[in-house]
């Protein structure tokens, strides 16, 4: 079974057999006077009542908001209730009537044209038929979406979950590229919302694509943050998820060490929520481990419990696993009767669900193990059904090779026709052969002429561009000398005559003393960014590493005046690393204004600096124990907005995590190459 399979299965068990116990009263609705708030306190409640699985009690809930909404003749609010009634009853597997109450939502969203509400349903509707395997439904729902994309807010969230849908869609067709970026525009607006659930969601999906692409090492990375955020919000259950998902990294990696620790840690959390279908998969898991260590005891222990848990609950996808685990771990001990039962029950099991790949991993096990046992018709009858669910192309020739078998054991006296027959084929085979021979030599002559052409081109290509690389250095260096040397040197003529001017100037208010003032504080403005031009546009300051100096240069500019305690931490070799001049350029603009922030509004005493290369992640993360602010009352200011344009620019991710009394902490995360 495949890991992608595997983590569905889990996902969807954890879905489906998750529970939350509690005894709560349903709140005294009469005690709102206002209709509106009435409803959205009711749906609010069904909302929670979702989260905690309770379905029943949220269907009746909303029924009730539905009711009291469409008497008030409210039709945004029974628009919603329609809905949250679909989602309801999408979580019980009831498609049918999900899809009634979505196509009466669907009726007023249009006729009112409320955009948003019209977005939510599609997405709706796309989980029902993407659940219902109705894959020409889906497709349809998904151009919708397209559709819609262009007239939602691009920060609001109903956009940001249309972007991941659209990823997954691209994901199941194997478009991984434009999955990315889907995922990437979401990943974006749900950190500028901090939300956080969604946020981590997107990280599995990133994940789960790179698998794909071979680039394990970054999906571990994501399904790590993803567990980060999981623990910081207290999800216990996603965070759960994530564990096993980890584990499946570790393992498949062979670092098993790491796997244990992982998946013990998605045990405990299950035995303290008392969550069976986790601890199915903890044991298998565990089991698994165990077996490749070759410590057997502890590996059939660990089975064992799986085994026993996943028969009591019914829980037929870690059943399979277990049985295969079990019963191939005592056909590597030469135990074949012990073996005999497990392997029977993983393929009853997999014939239930009419699985073909489990039903062909059990029987050629069942007929290994059964010649192992000198059980040869049973052997030869679990042989004839691997070949039966075999795929195509091999159906031929494990076909040939049973009817020659089958023939040596009925007719020995057509043992010489056989012989003849066989000569006959090898001559056929030979002849070919040598026409197989000869194809496959002109194929490789032309492929070499090929790649030498290609070669050749690369070449020239990559000759092309290291001269207009130097170019490029020269014309930057040629900019960068003649601003510095014209420009500058003119504005530093100008600061310098407006400071004598003023110095000569009597004493009075005068309206040139004002004038004055502003040229000598104006060109002293200029001059500050013309450095930073100069700076950027220099090929010598290309790496990272030079800018840190200069990072370091302006912290040190501007804490040390103010008696600002700081700390500079750097983590990664920076001396080889690049960033373009774009990327470089919005880095170093955005720190300062982090820092300018934290030194001019923050009355801080203390900031923290660090630098992080984090895989192909370039981290910033600046701390300070100042007052803090509120979010929601400065967001509209032009320093935050700069910071978070600039993120943007650069296809990174920003957090900014304050509040009043408590300082501010900033996260920067860019993508490196």
């Amino acid at each position: 079974m495949t890991a992608y399979v595997k983590k569905s299965l889990f996902f969807l068990a954890v879905i489906f057999y998750a529970h939350f116990k509690i005894n709560a009263q349903q709140p005294d609705w009469s005690k709102y006077t206002d209709k509106k708030e009435q409803i959205i306190a009711i749906q609010k409640y069904g909302t929670e009542l979702i989260k905690k699985q309770q379905f029943d009690q949220a269907i009746a809930v909303f029924k009730t908001g539905l009711s009291d909404s469409q008497q008030a003749s409210l039709d945004s609010f029974s628009c919603s209730n329609l809905l949250n009634l679909a989602s309801a009853y999408r979580y019980k597997s009831n498609f049918d009537s999900a899809l009634h109450y979505l196509k009466n939502a669907k009726q007023t969203a249009y006729l009112k044209n409320y955009v948003i509400l019209q977005a939510l349903i599609q997405i709706e509707t796309y989980g029902i038929f993407n659940r219902l395997g109705k894959a020409d439904s889906a497709a349809l729902v998904i151009s919708v979406l397209k559709d819609m994309v262009p007239k939602l807010d691009s920060n609001g969230k109903e956009r940001a979950r249309i972007e991941m849908y659209l990823g997954h869609d691209d994901k199941h067709k194997a478009k991984y590229s434009d999955a990315l970026a889907h995922y990437y525009k979401a990943l974006r607006t749900f950190t500028y919302l901090n939300d956080s659930l969604n946020e981590g969601n997107i990280y599995i999906s990133l994940a789960n694509v790179l698998v794909y692409l071979g680039e394990q090492g970054k999906a571990l990375s994501y399904h790590q943050q993803a567990a980060a955020l999981f623990t910081k919000m207290g999800r216990k259950y996603e965070l759960a998820n994530e564990l096993i998902n980890i584990t499946d990294m570790y393992y498949t990696s062979n670092r098993l060490d790491s796997a244990e620790t992982s998946v013990k840690q998605a045990l405990e959390i299950g035995q303290e929520l008392n969550e069976k279908v986790l601890q199915t998969y903890a044991y298998l898991h565990l089991g698994n481990i165990y077996n490749l260590r070759k410590k057997f005891t502890e590996a059939e222990k660990y089975f064992l419990q799986s085994i026993s848990i996943g028969e009591t609950i019914g829980m037929g996808a870690s059943l399979l696993e277990s049985y295969q685990g079990l019963g191939e771990m005592y056909m590597a001990q030469q135990q074949p009767a012990k073996a005999t039962p497990y392997l029977e029950k993983h393929l009853a099991l997999a014939k239930q669900d009419e699985d073909k790949e489990e039903i062909i991993e059990a029987s050629l096990n069942l007929s290994q193990n059964e010649f192992a046992l000198h059980h040869f018709d049973k052997a030869y009858t679990y042989q004839k059904l691997y070949s039966t669910y075999k795929d195509s192309t091999y159906t031929e020739s494990t076909g040939k090779n049973m009817a020659e078998m089958e023939s040596r054991y009925q007719a020995e006296k057509k043992e010489k026709e056989i012989i003849l027959l066989k000569k006959d084929q090898q001559l056929s085979q030979l002849n070919l052969q040598k026409q197989k021979n000869f194809r496959i030599g002109a194929i490789i002559f032309l492929s070499m002429l090929l790649l030498i052409g290609l070669l050749a081109i690369n070449r020239y290509r990559v000759v092309q561009r290291a001269k207009r690389l130097i170019e490029m250095e020269k014309i930057r260096n040629n900019i960068a000398r003649d601003l510095h040397d014209d420009i500058g040197s003119t504005l530093t003529s100008i600061n310098i005559l407006s400071k004598v001017a003023l110095q000569q100037q009597p004493a009075g208010g005068t309206m040139m003393d004002t004038n004055m003032q502003k040229i000598k504080d104006r060109s002293a403005t200029i001059m500050e960014s013309m450095s930073d031009i100069i700076w950027a546009i220099n090929p010598q300051n290309d790496t990272v590493e030079q800018m840190i100096f200069r990072m370091k240069e302006f912290t040190a500019e501007i804490l040390e005046p103010l008696n600002i305690n700081y700390t500079f931490k750097e983590e990664g070799d920076f001396s080889i690393l690049k960033l373009d001049i774009r990327k470089r350029k919005d880095f170093y603009l955005l720190f300062k204004e982090a820092l300018n922030n934290a030194a001019k509004y923050s009355h801080c005493n203390n900031v923290q600096i660090q630098l992080l290369q984090n895989q192909h992640l370039l981290q910033l993360t600046l701390t300070d124990d100042g007052n803090g602010f509120n979010k929601a009352e400065v967001k509209k200011g032009n320093g935050l907005n700069n910071m978070y344009e600039r993120a943007v620019a650069m296809e990174a991710t920003i957090s900014i995590d304050s509040s009043p009394g408590k300082g501010t902490s900033i996260l920067l995360s860019v993508p490196i190459t």
